[in-house]
Order: C-alpha cells, then sequence, then structure tokens
C-alpha cells in the first residue's frame, strides 16, 4: 500500500514539475536510470538476507542487499563478483535561479535523494547525459525516451530525484 501511495504522489508531482517547465519554457522533467557496475572480492554472502559485502581494489568495504538473486547461490566467500546497481530517477531542467522552487515542486519524502547538478554532456541518440554534481563529481544518466531529451543542452541545470530503491545484481567475475 505504501509502495502505491508513493506511486501516486510520484505521479501527481511529475504531472505539476511538467506543467510549471511549460509555463517556463523549460524542457518537461523526463525518466531515466543511473547504472553503476564494480567488481571487488567477496568477504560475505548471506543467502538467507539475500546480502553480499565486496572489498573493493582499495581495500573498501560495502554490502549490497541483491534485488536480483538470481546468481547469488553461485557466489563464494573470497570469489570475484561484479555489481551492478540502477537506481531510476526523473530529471527536471531547472533556471540556476529558480533551484529552490524547482527542488521543493519535485522533491522526493527523502530529500537527500535529489541532486543538483550541470548538463556536461549529453548524446542526443542515447539519451545519455553527463551531469557535474555539487561536489564535482561527473556522474552519468540514462534518459527512457531520447526525444524527451532533444531540448537539453550542455551548462543547463538539472535536479535530478532519485527513487529511494536501487537495484542491485551480483554475478561472479568469469
Amino acid at each position: 500500500m505504501k509502495a502505491k501511495v508513493l506511486v501516486i504522489m510520484a505521479g501527481a508531482l511529475i504531472a505539476a514539475a511538467s506543467i510549471a517547465s511549460f509555463a517556463a519554457g523549460l524542457p518537461a522533467p523526463f525518466e531515466g536510470s543511473s547504472t553503476l557496475q564494480a567488481e571487488g572480492v567477496v568477504k560475505s554472502v548471506d543467502l538467507a538476507k539475500h546480502s553480499v559485502t565486496v572489498r573493493d581494489a582499495q581495500g573498501g568495504e560495502a554490502s549490497f542487499d541483491v534485488t536480483d538473486a538470481r546468481n547469488l547461490g553461485q557466489i563464494k566467500e573470497g570469489g570475484k563478483v561484479h555489481i551492478r546497481m540502477m537506481r531510476n530517477a526523473v530529471i527536471s531542467v531547472t533556471r540556476s535561479s529558480e533551484r529552490q522552487g524547482t527542488i521543493a515542486l519535485t522533491a522526493q519524502p527523502n530529500s537527500d535523494q535529489n541532486v543538483s547538478a550541470e548538463v556536461q554532456a549529453i548524446d542526443h541518440a542515447s539519451g545519455v547525459m553527463a551531469l557535474k554534481g555539487p561536489n564535482g563529481s561527473v556522474f552519468h544518466i540514462q534518459g527512457r525516451d531520447p526525444a524527451k531529451v532533444a531540448n537539453v543542452t550542455p551548462g543547463m541545470q538539472v535536479l535530478v530525484a532519485f527513487a529511494p530503491q536501487i537495484n542491485v545484481a551480483v554475478a561472479p567475475v568469469q
């Protein structure tokens, strides 16, 4: 039920953001996703909880709740794995002077899920955008419909409202 309410709220926010974007002459908000991939060595596996703890090449450790557990039975402690994390998002083009108003309009219940960024580069054919976040790091968002990013250009400010759910898949390195 809670998920259904969040979907309805997200739909209402997207509709309201679309109207506000149209009125301001900005491209309408659009859906996309961010995918991160990494490799590491398995420190531990918990099959019952569908979780895995991995150590990266620099010695850092991270634990993941695996949502795609198809390969989890093949994962063994000490083995090398490939982790793929995918997160959906809604991207809204803002004007730098209007950024605060747009954040209020499209904010998710958990405000740390929102990131303001500047478009660094965009491949209009594939819909992939390189975005520079507030800390200077560059991350990529794949627009679901490349036609919806047609009017987005480098230098534009955007707000990325990430979904709270992160889909995580893990597979042994071949």
